[in-house]
């Protein structure tokens, strides 16, 4: 055979790996290098990381800003109250004689949403889970319960890994396993599932967050009335916190804002 055949065969068989070969690839964004920086956050410490553009809001610390590549300025941020604790209170420990009464209360709160359930507890697809994961690495996804009761007039209520919702629509809207969907309603109620994991447990999760139960709340259950959820108040800072987070995937993720 003669060379300037073999010379063409080979040109030909390796011209396709050449067109798509990057010599010079694109420079990463700022938002793409922000995005590295929490996954690889998250991987190593299963904490929860945002992005957001620019600095990183109030209470939340920047673990590395990016304004090196062109467009707009992202810093990967974390929650500077992010600190697992250990699991076990020692006597006398952080939280003796606060509130003895609280954890009672919401004990109490929660028998009767539980008690308002209508249907069975439903639990996030797999289709979903599989979106969230990369998020939401701090907890389980699959031991997430979502729940419909009557005995909440509006809005959603979460005890740790039980979600309480007053509209069954809803839960089935998210629960539903051929077209599920993602909103930042549902993803706002995880952020508090996964602040409840990372705190240490439901009885430091609620001591350390909720303040207390105004009376109006078991004036209610007295009565036999449905539960308004904006009288159960958790801690300014950690509905902050579970809001910034649910903004944040929902750019990502493009989520239905409700």
């Amino acid at each position: 055979m003669r060379p300037w055949l073999i010379i063409t065969i080979c040109i030909t068989l390796f011209s396709p790996f050449i067109s798509q070969a990057e010599p010079y690839p694109e420079q990463r964004s700022n938002r793409q290098l922000a995005v590295t920086v929490c996954n690889d956050y998250r991987e190593n410490n299963r904490l929860p990381c945002f992005v957001s553009r620019n600095d990183c809001p109030r209470g939340f610390e920047v673990i590395e800003r990016f304004t090196d590549s062109s467009g707009p300025i992202f810093s990967a941020c974390r929650d500077k109250r992010h600190e697992r604790p250990r699991l076990s209170m020692p006597p006398g420990g952080r939280f003796a004689g606060k509130n003895p009464q609280l954890l009672k209360q919401f004990d109490r709160l929660v028998s009767a949403i539980e008690k308002g359930q209508v249907g069975r507890s439903m639990h996030l697809p797999k289709a979903s889970r599989e979106q969230l994961a990369h998020f939401f690495s701090a907890i389980d996804l699959t031991r997430i319960k979502l729940v419909y009761s009557k005995a909440l007039a509006n809005g959603c209520f979460t005890d740790c890994r039980q979600i309480f919702c007053a509209s069954g629509d809803q839960v089935n809207a998210w629960t539903d396993p051929q077209a599920p969907v993602l909103s930042i309603r549902l993803l706002h109620q995880l952020a508090h599932v996964e602040r409840c994991e990372i705190q240490g447990g439901r009885e430091r999760f609620v001591r350390t967050w909720l303040k207390h139960l105004p009376d109006e709340v078991f004036n209610a259950l007295d009565r036999g009335e449905a539960i308004d959820t904006e009288m159960i108040h958790f801690a300014m800072y950690m509905e902050s916190h579970a809001n910034n987070r649910a903004e944040s995937i929902c750019r990502r993720l493009s989520c239905e804002r409700e």
